[in-house]
């Protein structure tokens, strides 16, 4: 589209936008993306998402029936998984007339690339073999994946992931502070992928000062948690939409880098707050913005009306099956959509 016809009135805002997934294994970065389509079907009309080709369209799909019929959560991530969709809703644009200003609503497209990657490639290339033989062990137990993977093969996955992050416009990083709570290794997952992308910045040319040229939406996971609500809750951090005809919770914008904070405090080794300190480091300000979100959200009683503070867990323990846990009613995604709009509208490829 020429640039003429994209300033005509009326005309589609097409932006392109590529945006990588960072985060520990079993963060949620894959739920987080199933729960796309139903944020995007949740938003009253304004925002629709289409896959751009099949496997694209089959996650989407597949995800979707696993979150909503089956009420379980999708499979963790293997290696690198890339899905391009494309946003459309509309937007505010000022129009320019010779004595006067006027905002209409014009067309605003975003094609996202995303890029899925597993958590255990940010542990960087280096393990030791008692760490490796415990993760094949996790995943012969809860993934069924192939054991054979090779170190060699993990290395150059690792090498492709640097890569990606370095070409991206934009970032979601997804924070889980209950995974931080017990295993209290955040840090070390965030720097080895943090350090490697800068040098890579810095060989090609894109570090700028130093700040990385990326874009950075900190994303803290599972607000749908007591741990994570209770905080919220008792620091005053709470609010609500009123569009939003559940009445559902939500962080203010201006109390969730607040929230990371204190759940980084939270954290047995205090090693989390380290991540806050390196994201203050590493990405410009201005380029930084924080969400608290739930990919599945709160729990609504099928004869409620709207959210109930006394009933509100939606992930329970599975009734059958131990140590594993299931979605207890309809899921209700809270700022899972927002963070990629806000990349969408803020970097341009």
């Amino acid at each position: 589209m020429s640039l003429e016809a994209m300033n005509r009135p009326g005309a589609p805002v097409t932006k392109m936008a590529k945006i990588g997934l960072w985060g520990a294994t079993s963060s949620g970065k894959t739920t987080f993306l199933a729960a796309l389509y139903v944020a995007a079907n949740q938003s009253q009309g304004k925002w629709n998402i289409i896959g751009v080709d099949q496997p694209s369209v089959d996650f989407l799909v597949d995800n979707t029936q696993i979150l909503t019929k089956e009420r379980r959560f999708p499979s963790k991530t293997e290696g690198i998984q890339e899905y391009s969709w494309t946003i459309m809703g509309e937007t505010e644009r000022v129009v320019k007339h010779r004595w006067r200003k006027r905002t209409e609503s014009v067309p605003l497209h975003f094609q996202l690339d995303l890029i899925d990657a597993s958590g255990r490639l940010f542990r960087g290339k280096e393990k030791d073999r008692a760490e490796e033989i415990s993760e094949e062990l996790e995943d012969i137990e809860l993934d069924f994946d192939d054991p054979a993977e090779s170190v060699g093969e993990s290395g150059d996955a690792f090498d492709r992931l640097v890569n990606h992050l370095t070409e991206c416009d934009g970032i979601v990083y997804l924070f889980d502070p209950l995974r931080e709570n017990k295993d209290g290794d955040e840090f070390h997952y965030f720097q080895q992928a943090l350090q490697n992308v800068t040098h890579r910045c810095m060989q090609n040319g894109r570090l700028a000062g130093r700040h990385l040229p990326h874009y950075l939406a900190v994303c803290i996971t599972k607000l749908d948690s007591p741990k994570v609500f209770h905080t919220a809750h008792r620091r005053g951090y709470l609010t609500f939409d009123p569009d939003d005809p559940y009445l559902f919770p939500r962080v203010r914008e201006d109390k969730a880098e607040d929230l990371f904070r204190e759940l980084c405090h939270l954290s047995p080794t205090r090693s989390a707050l380290q991540v806050h300190d390196a994201i203050k480091t590493s990405f410009a300000p201005e380029r930084v913005r924080y969400f608290a979100t739930s990919a599945v959200g709160f729990y609504l009683s099928p004869t409620a009306t709207r959210f109930q503070a006394s009933s509100f867990q939606n992930v329970i323990p599975h009734p059958t099956q131990p140590g594993e846990y299931t979605i207890r009613g309809d899921i209700h995604p809270i700022n899972v959509l927002e963070p990629l709009l806000w990349l969408g509208q803020v970097t341009r490829r």
